[in-house]
C-alpha cells in the first residue's frame, strides 16, 4: 500500500511520463517556443492591489526584525503552512546558518505534498540547472498556467549560464501575467531587466509593484533611487511622503532623514534626524547623517567629530571609503588634519584625498609605455574597469562623455583595464564598438595589475581624480552631472593659477 505522499509522487511522475510520450522535445525547444511571440509590455501586467494573506499580515507585526522572524519561523509555518513567504523564508534563513539542512528541508516539503505548486518550485529550483530545465518543462506540460512552472524554468535558465537575458525575462513575464500576485517574479524580472540595462522599464515594473502593495519597500527604494539618481528631487520627495504616510512606522527617522537629505531637502532632513535623535534610535547611520547637515551648516569641526564616532561604531563597514569621500567631506574637509588621517584609517592606507596620486605604471594595448610625465599639471582621472564588469561599462558613456567635453581643455583621463590575457580582444572589441579615445593600460593579470595593489583597489569600476597638481581631490565619483561638476571645477582652479596675459 502506498502512502499518501508517494502516491502522489507516482501518479505525477507517471502523468509526467504520458504526456512527455507524445512527443519528445529538448528543453530549449519547449522553452524557445512557448516565448516564440512573447513581447514584454509592462502595460498588460494587472495594477490591483493585492491583498496581504493572514502570513504576510504576521509577518509585517515583525518590522523586519530578522533575529525574532527566525525565531518564531517554526511556529509561524505551524500556523500558516500553506504559506509560500515562510518556505521561502525558512531556506533562505537555512542558506545564512546551515545550509546543509536547506536541501533536507525542501525535499520534506516535497515529499509532504509533491502536488503543490510551491514545493514543486522550490524542489525545481535546488536541482542542477539542466535537471532544473527539464523538470519545469515537464510541470509546464502538466500545468500550463500554473506561473511557479515558467517562474522555476526562468531561474534554471538563468542558472544555467543562459547569456540570452531575453529568455528568462520571457519567461517570468509570462509568470507575471498568470498571476501577478508573487512577488518573486516581480523581483526577478526587475533583476534581468537591469542586467539588460532597460532602466525606465524597472521604473515602470516598481511603480507598478508599488500599486499592487504601497508597503513594498524594495519597490520604493528602487523607484526613490531612480527618481534620485535623474535629480527629479520633487519625484523623489513625493514618492517618499507619500510611502512614509501610507505606512506609519515601516521606516526608521534615520532612515526617512537620509533619503531626504540626499535630494537636499535639509529641513526635513533635519526634522526627521531630531526625531530619531529624541527617539534614541539606534541606526548606525545617525551619526553619518548628522555630519552631513553639520557641514552643510558650517559646523565643521562639529561634522569631523560625528565621522569620527561613525568610523569608530562601524570599523567593519565595507562602504566607509565611499561614504567618507562622498564630495560634501572632500571639498569642505580637504584642509582638516583630523579628516585626512581618519580616510587613511577607513581606506586601510590606499592613496585617498590629499594625498600625491601615486605613478601608474606599465604599457597600453597598442604596447607603448605609459608616461607620467604626459600628465603633467593636468586634471585627468584614472579609471580602473574591465569588459566583463557591468557597472564598469554602465558608467562608460558618462565618461565618454566628460572626455569628449572637456578634452579640449586640457582634461585627461588613462583606463587601468583589468581583463586577463585570454580576453584582451573582447576588450579591444568594447573599446573600438564605443570609440573610447583614450589610452588605457593593459597587464594582461587582471587583478594582479600592480597598479591595483599600489591604489589598493578592492572593486570596480573606482575612479580617482586628480588635480593640476598632481593631487587626489576625488575618488569612486560616478555620473554624467557629477562627474562634469567635478572635473570643470579643478579646470578652473588652474585656470585662476595661471598669470594674467
Amino acid at each position: 500500500m502506498l502512502s499518501g505522499y508517494k502516491w502522489a509522487v507516482f501518479i505525477f511522475a507517471g502523468l509526467i511520463l504520458i504526456s512527455c510520450s507524445r512527443k519528445e522535445v529538448s528543453p530549449d525547444e519547449f522553452i524557445a517556443e512557448i516565448i516564440k511571440d512573447v513581447e514584454i509590455d509592462l502595460s498588460k501586467i494587472s495594477r490591483e492591489i493585492v491583498m496581504p494573506d493572514e502570513a504576510e499580515k504576521a509577518l509585517r507585526k515583525y518590522h523586519g526584525d530578522v533575529t525574532s522572524i527566525w525565531n518564531d519561523i517554526d511556529s509561524l509555518m505551524g500556523k500558516y503552512p500553506e504559506s509560500y513567504d515562510l518556505k521561502a523564508l525558512k531556506i533562505q534563513f537555512l542558506n545564512r546558518t546551515d545550509k546543509a539542512k536547506t536541501g533536507d528541508f525542501i525535499l520534506s516539503l516535497y515529499a509532504n505534498d509533491s502536488l503543490n505548486s510551491h514545493n514543486q518550485f522550490l524542489y525545481g529550483t535546488n536541482l542542477e540547472p539542466e535537471a532544473g530545465k527539464n523538470y519545469f518543462v515537464k510541470m509546464i506540460g502538466m500545468k500550463k498556467d500554473d506561473p511557479f512552472g515558467y517562474l522555476g524554468l526562468a531561474f534554471a535558465v538563468l542558472y544555467s549560464g543562459e547569456k540570452d537575458m531575453y529568455i528568462p525575462a520571457k519567461l517570468v513575464y509570462l509568470s507575471i501575467l498568470k498571476d501577478p500576485s508573487i512577488d518573486d517574479s516581480f523581483e526577478l524580472l526587475s533583476h534581468i531587466l537591469s542586467s539588460l540595462d532597460r532602466t525606465e522599464d524597472m521604473s515602470v515594473l516598481h511603480g507598478i509593484m508599488l500599486v499592487k502593495d504601497p508597503s513594498n519597500t524594495n519597490a520604493f527604494e528602487n523607484l526613490f533611487y531612480y527618481f534620485f539618481s535623474r535629480e527629479e528631487n520633487e519625484k523623489a520627495a513625493d514618492l517618499l511622503e507619500t510611502f512614509v504616510k501610507n505606512n506609519p512606522g515601516l521606516l526608521s527617522n534615520s532612515y526617512i532623514a537620509e533619503n531626504y537629505l540626499n535630494i537636499e531637502n535639509y529641513d526635513k532632513a533635519s526634522e526627521y534626524l531630531k526625531t530619531a535623535r529624541d527617539g534614541k534610535e539606534k541606526d548606525f547611520q545617525l551619526d553619518y547623517i548628522d555630519a552631513k547637515l553639520k557641514i552643510i551648516s558650517g559646523e565643521i569641526n562639529t561634522a569631523v567629530k560625528l565621522l569620527e564616532s561613525y568610523v569608530k561604531s562601524n570599523l567593519n563597514d565595507r562602504t566607509l571609503p565611499y561614504r567618507l569621500t562622498e564630495d560634501v567631506f572632500c571639498e569642505k574637509l580637504f584642509d582638516q588634519p583630523r579628516y585626512l588621517k581618519l580616510l587613511k584609517k577607513v581606506e586601510n592606507g590606499a592613496p585617498t584625498i590629499g594625498d600625491m596620486a601615486p605613478v601608474l605604471t606599465g604599457s597600453y594595448f597598442s604596447g607603448s609605455a605609459h608616461d607620467p610625465n604626459a600628465f603633467r599639471n593636468k586634471v585627468y582621472l584614472i579609471d580602473f574597469w574591465a569588459e566583463w564588469c557591468s557597472p564598469c561599462k554602465n558608467e562608460m558613456p558618462n565618461v565618454i562623455s566628460v572626455y569628449e567635453k572637456y578634452r579640449s581643455q586640457g582634461f585627461e583621463i588613462i583606463g587601468v583595464n583589468l581583463d586577463n590575457e585570454k580576453d584582451k580582444d573582447r576588450a579591444l572589441e568594447y573599446i573600438n564598438e564605443n570609440s573610447i579615445a583614450w589610452e588605457h593600460i593593459f597587464s594582461g593579470l587582471d587583478w594582479n595589475d600592480p597598479n591595483v595593489s599600489v591604489f589598493k583597489i578592492n572593486g570596480i569600476p573606482a575612479t580617482v581624480l586628480v588635480d593640476g597638481k598632481g593631487i587626489i581631490r576625488y575618488k569612486y565619483i560616478r555620473g554624467e552631472e557629477l562627474l562634469s561638476e567635478k572635473i570643470k571645477r579643478l579646470l578652473d582652479e588652474i585656470k585662476q593659477e595661471e598669470p594674467a596675459q
